[in-house]
């Protein structure tokens, strides 16, 4: 211990001496066991001479307990609550805090510790000061934490008032911005009013002090006068047979002074300066008792809202009424039901609600729909400020008030919310779509983490980016928000959309070659065949060229009657795709009649799937009826169905792949890759890394680079082959992958 230090840890110790006396009256034996150990650890630490405390500042040790003793606060508490100071003086940490006192004070010190290290970076934007409450309250866990940090609030402010220091100021800010809100919600009301109130005192003293002066002077019947009119008005209930309670609270000052500024009126005009509530049995008993009051008390005309025949917005039931009560002021009296008074309270109409901006909770309230949770909550702490057992209650509550959320910062400080299991991919998206498209790493409380890694809240998060790097397909297997998911479907869809034009654009110069001299592709040539295939623009056509749903001969046919007439002089009876070539049934052909699900008296038909197209389980199908050949499957985006468009007698649409339908399935695909010797082998590779097999290999225009390559493959179904797809779209020298639409 530093003995130059005027306030030094024997001093700290000695003053817990009379704190215990206000906690032993509830705490239980081994609560006072633990908090015994207490002066002798503060005693030994190495306290400096002259510290310059940050908030909260010193605890003073008969205050803090008493507030403490209030909250009825456990041992763990306690002992957390006065440690604080000297973990953020480095003198403790929690591991030495553990040995000593155990983990449950640990846990609850490393808490409090926390959320004091957010002070001092309170953003001023009402989203962001909400967003910072939440922030709190889910680092807290356990709800003895934000109950100690409250304490420990009250009491710096206390000590502020008491001996005002430059940094009270900043502690009252802080106060009313965050733990005031907290308290109130939490159904902590004495806390809450005292908070606002002494930091009212510290940053307007003067408009305090005149409120003050003017409050007191229309207080009429004495200081306690809430309490005498609280048994005249039990006695007057009694005496006309209602049954009921009454509650009655004086509004304190800060709360009058921001109801003035609020409503640009004057003290005069202000009629629930004292307010009473009367609970009573049913809605027919409210209009009993008002009936009473207004017997007994002289109503003011014009003050009479009956919220129960016509209840506000969110749901809010009550009888409003003013009189000039028995000390001849002015008091406002509310009648409800106990039903209506939970809802009020607890509900969706709780007082932190409905007295928001405007009056009333808003849909879009980030409160709504959270009340239940909160009601819970205040429920339980009420049953536990009536008596019970720190032991029975405190010991086993674990809360979190938002588990489906995150409260994270930005390197500026600015807090993002997300949804549970968000990762840094998100948190870019978030910030903006230009930072998530470019996303190329992140930092998480300053070190470099993988993006796929999961946020915790409090944490913080810095992107890198870089103009190089775009979304991958490998980013949706982790992103949760739907804003992210959204972006990067997007882009992808895009990319593909680009690369497939490119490739159709490859295809049709190719194509044009072999038609000869004189044929060449441009937008003009284009325009003039779009209607043919009905595309909408040149490039349009070119994109369902490079997706395989229109073949790139068809195209140049259409341009060059010359060429159309050589194809057809040169075209070879066409391949039966129903004939398995070396013992393989390459079609996925099935001739059960029980494997398809087909409609009418068909049964006996034998069925194929198309070559040009390769439908397999998971596509969408249609059959066509070929004579000679049975139905002859194709997917519903086959091109080479256009030409059977004046045939519609020939469609079956009404049927489906059998969902026990097993085997192997061939499907055709093109990709577009850099012409270099092994180009086939990590091809070959990423196929069978999928568990399909490569049947079958065709090169167009070997001579080229880049090259097209035609590619049979055998799956099992739709999600297979998606699955090969996407492994040849990642491999390096692989410019576009596509699957044949048609012949």
């Amino acid at each position: 211990m530093n003995s130059t230090d005027p306030m030094g840890g024997e001093a700290r110790a000695a003053g817990w001496d009379g704190a215990f006396q206000t906690l032993s009256a509830y705490l239980t034996p081994a609560d006072q066991q633990l908090l015994a150990r207490l002066p002798a650890f503060l005693a030994q630490l190495n306290w400096p001479a002259d510290p310059s405390y940050p908030p909260p500042p010193p605890a003073d040790p008969v205050t803090l307990a008493g507030i403490m003793a209030n909250l009825r606060l456990d041992g763990a508490s306690v002992a957390a609550g006065a440690l604080i100071l000297p973990m953020r003086l480095n003198l403790v940490d929690a591991d030495a805090i553990e040995e000593t006192f155990g983990s449950d004070v640990a846990f609850l010190a490393n808490g409090v510790f926390r959320i004091a290290c957010l002070g001092g970076q309170t953003p001023r934007d009402d989203s962001q000061l909400e967003n910072l409450r939440k922030m709190i309250l889910a680092l807290s866990q356990d709800i003895r934490v934000i109950l100690t940090r409250l304490a420990l609030t009250l009491q710096a402010l206390r000590a502020a008032v008491a001996r005002p220091t430059s940094g009270g100021v900043d502690l009252a800010a802080e106060s009313l911005d965050l733990f005031a809100p907290i308290a109130h919600r939490l159904g902590v009301y004495w806390v809450k009013s005292e908070v606002e109130d002494l930091a009212f005192q510290l940053l307007w003293p003067s408009e305090y002090a005149q409120m003050k002066n003017l409050v007191t002077q229309r207080r009429l019947g004495g200081a306690n006068v809430v309490g005498k009119v609280v048994r005249i008005l039990q006695r007057k209930l009694a005496e006309h047979s209602v049954v009921g309670r009454v509650k009655g609270r004086e509004k304190h000052l800060y709360s009058v002074w921001t109801k003035i500024q609020r409503k640009q009126t004057d003290l005069e005009e202000m009629y629930d300066l004292i307010a009473y509530r009367i609970i009573v049995r049913s809605q027919e008993d409210c209009y009993r008792a008002l009936g009473m009051i207004h017997s007994e008390f002289k109503p003011i005309p014009g003050r009479f809202k009956d919220y129960i025949a016509l209840p506000k917005r969110n749901g809010y039931q009550s009888l409003h009424t003013v009189v000039f009560g028995p000390f001849g002021n002015r008091i406002e009296i509310q009648i409800r039901t106990e039903q209506m008074h939970q809802v009020a309270e607890s509900g969706v109409a709780a007082h932190w609600s409905y007295k928001g901006a405007g009056g009333e909770l808003a849909e879009n309230d980030p409160g709504r729909g959270r009340a239940t949770g909160y009601a819970w909550l205040k429920d339980q702490l009420e049953r536990h400020q009536s008596g019970q057992g720190p032991s029975s209650f405190l010991e086993q509550i674990k809360v979190d008030l938002f588990p489906d959320e995150i409260y994270v910062f930005t390197p500026q400080g600015k807090i993002i919310t997300l949804p549970k299991n968000a990762t840094p991919v998100d948190f870019a998206y978030a910030v903006h779509s230009q930072v998530g498209d470019h996303c190329q790493g992140a930092r998480i409380n300053g070190r470099m983490a993988p993006l796929k890694s999961t946020l915790q809240t409090g944490d913080r998060v810095e992107v890198i980016t870089s103009r190089e790097r775009n979304p991958n397909s490998g980013w949706l297997n982790f992103v949760v928000t739907p804003r992210a998911r959204q972006r990067i479907t997007r882009w992808l869809k895009l990319q593909q959309r680009d690369q497939d034009t490119n490739l159709g654009r490859e295809l049709l110069e190719r194509e044009a070659r072999k038609a000869g001299q004189g044929v060449s592709v441009n937008d003009k040539q284009l325009q003039r065949v779009i209607n043919c295939f009905h595309a909408e623009s040149p490039e349009d056509l070119t994109y369902m060229v490079g997706a395989g749903m229109i073949s790139p001969t068809a195209v140049v046919a259409r341009m060059c009657p010359e060429y159309a007439d050589k194809l057809q002089r040169d075209k070879k009876p066409p391949e039966s795709i129903s004939k398995p070539r070396g013992g393989a049934a390459r079609s996925g052909v099935r001739r059960k009649k029980d494997e398809l699900q087909l409609t009418g008296a068909l049964e006996g038909l034998a069925v194929s799937a198309a070559r040009c197209c390769g439908p397999v389980p998971g596509d969408e199908i249609v059959g066509v009826i070929s004579t000679g050949r049975g139905i002859i499957l194709h997917r519903v985006d086959c091109g080479n169905l256009k030409a059977l468009a004046d045939r519609p007698e020939r469609w079956l649409g009404d049927i489906a792949w059998n969902e026990s339908l097993d085997g192997s399935f061939t499907s055709r695909i093109q990709a577009l890759a850099h012409n270099r010797r092994g180009v086939l082998t990590p091809i070959s590779q990423a196929i069978t890394e999928c568990d399909g097999n490569l049947l079958d290999v065709h090169f167009q225009d070997r001579e080229r680079d880049p090259c097209v390559i035609l590619l049979e493959v055998e799956v099992t179904g739709q999600k297979q082959l998606d699955k090969v797809i996407a492994a040849l779209r990642h491999l390096d020298g692989v410019q576009g992958v596509s699957r044949l639409r048609s012949g």
